[in-house]
């Protein structure tokens, strides 16, 4: 039972309540002094949030599932995590090898979880109905960045080309089960070419990644993408993942506007970092992007046009992620931990979000996007009992050994981020509290969908 709080609710508002759980889901809520539990949590001068979704992370990218399911469910409960949305791609056929995946997820998450499929070829895209019946998958990914690469870096017949994009569009549409698409914005024609001509100008520095992935390639992309789920009646379920430019956040802004139903997510880094801070740490695609950049996204973050933040989360080493230059050395950012934190300290203590507007981004939203809603991102009696208490006065520097990742460097090492996790609860279990992470490998579960109530 979580005695005294304030619970924040994107549908309700604020409101003080005594919140308890019984078989791993909320049971009662009332007011303050009225509930008793066998496990108490002092929520007093505290708020409750809804469990944190991080919709986008890459467990077992470049190191082994077992591991990275064990290590970065641990340090996603220090921020609040309740669940992630693990984007994994493979070139096999996914009923071949999802059966092993998903007993290993299972045996080494702390969290609970879902997987969104990345869609290579034609043979996945014919997967699709017995990956929802068998698997409980129903979300996958379109790799706009992989257009040009899909066939030499997963030993394909053929590129990732419109024609199969256009085929596994359908596919999603024809689908009784409501599915999501999320996609990677990029126009890979375009970025090809820059990246030839500034590695051979012998450009280097963080600014060279920003040039090589320019805003109007993301844009561009979006517009494009969203058209041909248009096209296929699909805008709805269409998802925009990680924007970065204030370009493409207008343009999404715009089809909004004409009735597309399209969603978009940005990332803490886009929201909390500018280029002129970056280096090598930050190499990610897309790049972190201007002043202009960040001070646009959050306002569409505010006003709706974006409606998700997530964080792209590869736990990375140092070694790993330093290279000889900035061309060199893998991609990711280390930053489940951080999204919750960042989201309250950068967003509503400068006057960015309200605390309403911080749950629904960082949870609701989420929920209903991958069709979690309202089994997850919900404070309701009969949802799963996912819960964070925070502190909204509780300043900390960020550091390797706080967000307890395998990830041996953070992002946002050394700033002061006010707004941090004391307790989150999973399913109804006390799975951190006070900085020591209570859940072992294997409480975490995976999430079927569609869940009812959508």
């Amino acid at each position: 039972m979580i005695a005294g709080g304030t619970v924040v609710s994107p549908q309700q508002g604020r409101f003080e309540a005594d919140v308890a759980a019984d078989d791993g889901r909320i049971s009662r809520i009332a007011s303050p002094g009225t509930l008793d539990g066998e496990t108490v949590v002092d929520a007093t001068d505290r708020y409750v949030f809804p469990g944190v979704i991080d919709p986008h992370v890459h467990h077992g990218l470049f190191r082994p599932l077992d591991a990275e399911a064990d290590t970065e469910s641990r340090s996603g409960l220090v921020g609040g995590v309740t669940t992630t949305g693990n984007i994994f791609r493979r070139g096999e056929p996914y009923t071949e090898i999802m059966d092993g995946y998903a007993a290993t997820a299972e045996a080494n998450y702390r969290h609970d979880y879902f997987f969104t499929l990345g869609l290579l070829y034609d043979e996945h895209v014919a997967e699709i109905p017995e990956i929802i019946a068998d698997h409980g998958v129903t979300s996958f990914k379109w790799y706009g960045n992989y257009k040009l690469q899909a066939a030499e870096r997963f030993d394909l017949d053929r590129n990732l080309l419109d024609d199969v994009a256009d085929r596994f569009v359908q596919r999603l549409a024809g689908q009784e089960t409501p599915t999501t698409l999320a996609y990677h914005a990029e126009n890979a024609e375009i970025t090809e070419r820059l990246t030839a001509e500034l590695q051979a100008a012998g450009a280097d520095g963080y600014e060279a990644i920003v040039e090589k992935f320019p805003g109007y390639a993301e844009a561009q992309a979006a517009v494009a993408g969203a058209n041909l789920a248009r096209q296929h009646g699909y805008d709805d379920d269409f998802y925009v993942v990680h924007v970065s430019s204030r370009r493409t956040a207008a343009d999404l802004a715009e089809l909004q506007s004409l009735g597309y139903g399209v969603t978009a997510e940005t990332c803490t880094h886009y929201l909390a970092l500018t280029a002129e801070e970056c280096d090598q740490r930050m190499r990610i695609n897309p790049p972190v992007r201007s002043q202009a950049d960040q001070d646009a996204l959050w306002r569409h973050l505010r006003e709706g046009t974006i409606d998700c933040v997530g964080t792209d989360h590869i736990a990375n080493t140092r070694d790993e992620k330093l290279g000889e230059d900035i061309w060199d050395g893998l991609w990711g950012s280390p930053s489940s931990a951080t999204m919750l934190p960042l989201v309250l300290s950068e967003g509503v203590r400068e006057g960015r979000l309200s605390l309403e507007r911080a749950a629904a981004v960082t949870s609701t939203n989420a929920a209903k996007a991958y069709d979690l809603y309202p089994k997850k991102g919900a404070i309701r009696v009969g949802s799963d009992a996912d819960l964070v208490v925070v502190d909204p006065d509780e300043t900390k520097p960020v550091t390797p050994d706080l967000l307890r990742s395998a990830a041996d460097y953070a992002m946002y090492e050394g700033r002061e981020v006010t707004g941090w996790p004391t307790h989150t609860v999973v399913r109804g279990r006390l799975a951190f509290d006070r900085g020591d992470v209570l859940a072992d490998p294997g409480d975490g579960t995976h999430v079927d969908r569609p869940v009812a109530g959508r």
